[in-house]
């Protein structure tokens, strides 16, 4: 499908407010930008800045290959009978400050714990990430405060769309540098966006999702979570910086050199952070 086709699918679908947004990111998608790209060495450690975006996928090579020569864009574009809660958009992972990527994989290997605070209608609840290994402790000093009454764990989103310490489902994640100006103004359409209308979303969610989505998006959580994006309509792939691959997939050469090949201004790096391939 083609830009052409694109519009002429928006068209269809929108009106309004939410029709000139969507098409505005697609032009924005099919400008040729030239992208600053941070550089590394093998063995450095990857630092993520605040406000990178993360992206993980099924599947291995024939995903990736369709990524990188086409972009990030919304199955429901692509696709038909797509059932999502978001929808017309695609999901990111945002880095919340600046860290090492080996931080960010142990945190979001976790799991999410909720607990409330008090008894009956005035208690209240919190959310947060707990890191990989970090159970135990975490659960010590919740059963030694006498304000906590219950608590409860979640895996985290991250996990089941991101490689991780803990799983070996999801083994490629792109990293992609969100510095420019050009970045910046695609980001403005983001579903999660506190600024768009409330008649401006109601295209791009499910209506079951509907009313919910408007109460978490106003008080996000690590348990809804707080930490993702979802841009209208996409994202080129010119944006990629880097590639994260699991376990499983930095073992394969033949792999990796694939991926080198297909992106050869960018460094592929393990779940140890680390760069493998400059």
């Amino acid at each position: 499908m083609n830009k052409e086709k694109y519009i002429e699918y928006a068209k269809k679908t929108f009106q309004g407010k939410a029709l000139e947004l969507v098409l505005n990111n697609i032009e924005l998608f099919y400008e040729k930008k030239e992208i600053k790209k941070n550089k590394y060495h093998v063995g450095e450690e990857v630092k993520l800045k605040k406000g990178t975006y993360m992206h993980g996928i099924p599947g291995l090579l024939d995903n990736f290959d369709w990524i990188v020569e086409n972009g990030f864009i919304s199955n429901d574009f692509t696709e038909e009978n797509i059932h999502n809660k978001i929808r017309h958009s695609i999901g990111m992972w945002v880095i919340q400050e600046d860290c090492l990527l080996q931080e960010y994989i142990k945190d979001y290997s976790g799991f999410t714990i909720t607990y409330t605070i008090g008894r009956g209608p005035g208690s209240k609840e919190v959310s947060k990430m707990i890191p990989y290994h970090k159970f135990d402790e975490e659960t010590e000093k919740i059963n030694d405060d006498e304000n906590i009454w219950m608590y409860w764990g979640d895996q985290t989103k991250e996990i089941r769309f991101m490689p991780s310490l803990v799983s070996n489902k999801r083994q490629i994640a792109f990293i992609l540098n969100m510095e420019s100006d050009y970045a910046k103004e695609m980001i403005k359409k983001d579903i999660w966006n506190i600024e768009l209308v409330e008649e401006e979303l109601k295209d791009f969610l499910d209506y079951r999702y509907y009313e919910n989505f408007l109460k978490e998006r106003l008080n996000r959580t690590a348990q809804t979570t707080d930490r993702e994006s979802a841009i209208m309509f996409g994202l080129p792939s010119s944006l990629i910086e880097g590639v994260l691959v699991g376990r499983k997939l930095e073992q394969d050469k033949d792999a990796l050199k694939h991926i080198k090949k297909k992106l050869r201004d960018c460094y592929i790096c393990n779940i140890d952070g680390k760069i493998i391939i400059e």
